[in-house]
């Protein structure tokens, strides 16, 4: 199995916050589940730093903001959050099925371990 460029920029960004590489705390927005027609699969991730800067994307439209403000939630508190929606009842979004998004919060070791 070969990673595509898109999941390889994301494991790196990953790899780097994790190995304290890249000193930004980061919140790591992960698809967990979907039903019917979505706009990304399983497995898809996107990270967010905590000045802004993203890699990855669980999607885009407003599925994707929505799990962009979770990510700014776990940033600010550093506890995990679960997205769940349907994409048209809940978001307006046309593609007619579900997703779920699992989002926790990632540091680089040694960063301080209280809120």
């Amino acid at each position: 199995m070969s990673l595509s460029t898109a999941n390889l920029a994301i494991f790196t960004a990953i790899t780097a916050v994790l190995d304290g590489v890249d000193r930004r705390p980061a919140a790591l927005a992960t698809v967990i589940g979907r039903s019917g027609s979505a706009p990304q699969v399983i497995g898809a991730r996107l990270l967010l730093h905590d000045d802004g800067q993203m890699c990855g994307t669980v999607g885009g439209g407003a599925i994707e903001a929505q799990v962009l403000a979770a990510c700014r939630a776990v940033l600010d508190d550093r506890r995990p959050r679960r997205v769940a929606a349907n994409l048209v009842r809940d978001l307006g979004m046309c593609c007619g099925g579900s997703m779920d998004v699992f989002v926790e919060y990632l540091a680089p070791p040694g960063a301080e371990d209280h809120v």
